[in-house]
């Protein structure tokens, strides 16, 4: 390429870049021309991850305003700044109404065995707590181990440091001049946070703590308890299965079209997992229908249990469950799987003083790309990777194939 065409390549790729396009092709190379072009690619892929960090925090308030429930906004914060902020897990903790304890109302994390898991409460008198509550400011801790030593009493931090936690980045959640909790990003290595990292996680904070005024799911509010209880009755009957309690079909077919909206507009994958009672006209006609019935439940409760957060489960009909895994790739999604499989499968259900054997076959799909993210082409898939699995034995796993393109 002539010096003059790259000179002006480089003029098009500065221009584009002010237009927060950051795709265009930069020449490089060894002279003054091309390192040029070498800086200007460094300056590109900073200003993109600016750029998405910016973009990440945005959806917050825009995710807010479509008045999407708390845990959804959780988990976009959760999947959005890996690129930005350093964590292994990421926690919410909130002062209860009596101002008596701190509970942990939220958690993700990207390894399985927590000590810290939702419902884990400390009072305020602890001295940790005290601490957290006193202070505005963010707090980092470098190294656990030594923060123990000065807060030896506390369980908080008694059960950080036995789960691996070693560095930690705590920020206050303010609502009207006053604390009402903390989101907590945490790293099993010391020393990983610094002051680069403050203002963002602070941006974060600042933003939680106007969606939980906003939706007024702090319980400090004072709502009118019976007028909730009533629309959350109705609502779980139009969105719930009668008979085992979770999502019925259209309830979970609306969350996977959504899942996969997100997925589209945040690059990221949808998983699904086909799940079907092995022999279960065979459980009905030893036992009967009622018995039959119970075996179900008893399955959609062991499910249920075994479900993390950010994975919705529902009853796609008759025997069989239909789980949306997002985002995970292939190797997450058949990891949950294997879960649900374990969790059903440990021990034998006892229904009407008998012990009735019961196992699951499931099916795993996950998309690749945008062209595999339509709903027809995963439940296609999943149902397929369901059927080898049944046809290979039964209470396995089986992935589908998705090299191969959907059928008109």
């Amino acid at each position: 390429m002539k010096k003059s065409d790259r000179i002006l390549a480089l003029q098009k790729a500065a221009e584009a870049m002010t237009s927060g396009d950051f795709t265009v092709t930069i020449p490089c190379g060894d002279d003054e021309i091309g390192r040029l072009g070498q800086s200007l690619k460094k300056l590109s892929s900073h200003l993109q991850k600016q750029s998405d960090k910016t973009q990440s925090l945005y959806k917050i308030l825009v995710e807010s305003n479509f008045n999407l429930r708390l845990i959804d906004v959780l988990n976009h914060i959760y999947e959005s700044f890996q690129d930005h902020l350093p964590y292994d897990r990421v926690s919410l903790v909130l002062l209860e109404a009596d101002k008596s304890k701190l509970k942990l109302h939220w958690v993700r994390a990207n390894y399985h065995i927590l000590e810290l898991n939702t419902g884990f409460s400390i009072p305020v008198a602890d001295s940790h707590a005290q601490k957290l509550l006193e202070t505005h400011d963010m707090l980092i801790v470098d190294d656990l181990s030594q923060y123990l030593d000065q807060h030896s009493d506390s369980s908080l931090v008694q059960s950080a440091f036995k789960e691996g936690i070693h560095s930690c980045l705590i920020c206050p959640l303010i609502a009207t001049g006053k604390p009402i909790g903390f989101i907590l990003f945490s790293c099993r290595k010391k020393n990983i946070y610094k002051k680069l990292h403050k203002d963002l996680s602070l941006q974060i904070a600042s933003h939680l703590a106007l969606i939980i005024e906003k939706t007024q799911l702090y319980k400090g509010v004072k709502l009118n308890k019976q007028l909730i209880a009533q629309n959350k009755s109705l609502e779980r009957r139009v969105s719930h299965d009668a008979l085992t309690g979770l999502y019925n079909r259209p309830a979970i077919f609306d969350i996977l079209h959504k899942q996969i909206l997100r997925a589209k507009r945040g690059g990221l994958t949808v998983g699904l997992i086909m799940i079907d009672i092995d022999h279960f006209k065979a459980i009905n006609d030893t036992y009967g229908h009622l018995t039959g019935d119970a075996v179900l439940c008893e399955i959609a409760e062991r499910l249920r249990k075994s479900a993390r957060s950010h994975e919705y489960l529902g009853r796609y009909g008759g025997e069989e469950f239909l789980v949306i895994v997002c985002p995970y790739d292939q190797e997450g999604a058949v990891k949950a799987a294997e879960r649900f499989r374990e969790a059903v499968a440990c021990k034998e259900i006892h229904t009407n003083k008998r012990l009735v054997p019961a196992t699951i076959s499931l099916g795993v799909a996950v998309s690749t790309g945008e062209d595999t993210l339509d709903e027809h082409l995963l439940l296609q898939k999943a149902d397929e990777a369901l059927y080898q699995a049944k046809h290979n034995g039964r209470n396995r796993v089986e992935l589908a194939d998705m090299s191969v393109k959907k059928t008109e």
